[in-house]
């Protein structure tokens, strides 16, 4: 009978250890497939990660629109290319009043005429059910507008301090 026991918790823990495993690789393709479409400017596609209450009404759209029109704008007036975005690992998932939530960590680099510029940000998942995920920069959570649109962070979730920005020059030399 203990053999019995011992054999069913290690299931327990088995199980709840490759669910975790799971959700995290769900969070991660999620989150990669929207680099993705960062990457090649597809803002219809990227839009689609976007929290839904950001993009909901007309005077947000009419915001994502103006942002779209300035990124091209200055892609082609400066030769700006999204060189690479990686995403790291999601931190573990917590249900805070109904709503699953992680952070990652996404280092943008963006090449332009006069050398690249590397940005380590942090996005924040958000899921109701853990299968859709959207993705917010978590600089939008310290503006008020935008945080009145999104729900509220569980208090275990930690956003780190936004590192400053790293430039290097097309010579290859950082640039401060």
């Amino acid at each position: 009978m203990k053999k019995l026991t011992i054999i069913l918790f290690a299931l327990v823990i088995c199980r709840a250890s490759l669910s975790a495993q799971n959700i995290n690789t769900v969070i991660k393709t999620e989150a990669l497939k929207m680099a993705k479409a960062l990457s090649a400017m597809d803002m219809e596609s990227y839009a689609a990660f976007m929290y839904p209450t950001l993009v909901s009404d007309k005077a947000s759209k009419e915001k994502i629109k103006q942002g779209i029109d300035s990124v091209n704008k200055y892609r082609e007036q400066f030769g700006l290319k999204v060189k690479q975005i990686l995403i790291g690992n999601p931190s573990a998932v917590q249900t805070h009043k109904g709503i699953m939530q992680c952070t990652l960590p996404q280092t943008t680099t963006v090449e332009a005429m006069m050398g690249t510029l590397s940005l380590e940000t942090t996005l924040i998942g958000l899921s109701d059910n853990g299968t859709k995920w959207y993705f917010v920069d978590a600089m939008l959570y310290r503006q008020k507008e935008s945080k009145e649109k999104l729900p509220e962070l569980s208090p275990a979730i930690v956003i780190p301090p936004m590192k400053p920005p790293v430039m290097t020059g097309a010579d290859g030399k950082k640039i401060n």
